[in-house]
């Protein structure tokens, strides 16, 4: 048995973190590594159009070896526009 894991790491607008591991495995190392691609590119492409500032997707083997990984950083397209005071009067 041949086992990936994917771990998908969210930053969210508040500066806090969350995280989500997916797997992927087989008998068969060959298709373990498919399968693990193929989740790899379906957990990024979600990524990739996210609203979240951060969201970054990496594989590790079952050594702990990092085997790919990629971050995309978003701007608000929209940011919060800054309270206003009060108007001072003098």
């Amino acid at each position: 048995m041949t086992q990936f894991w994917i771990y998908e790491i969210q930053t969210y607008e508040d500066g806090t973190f969350g995280d989500i591991k997916h797997f992927a495995y087989d008998e068969d190392p060959d298709k373990a590594r498919l399968k693990a691609d193929s989740k790899f590119y379906e957990v990024l492409s979600a990524a990739a159009i996210s609203n979240l500032p951060c969201h970054a997707v990496t594989m590790v083997s079952s050594e702990g070896f990092p085997v790919m990984h990629q971050c995309y950083k978003h701007t608000p397209v929209n940011p919060a526009p800054e309270p206003e005071g009060e108007p001072v009067e003098e």
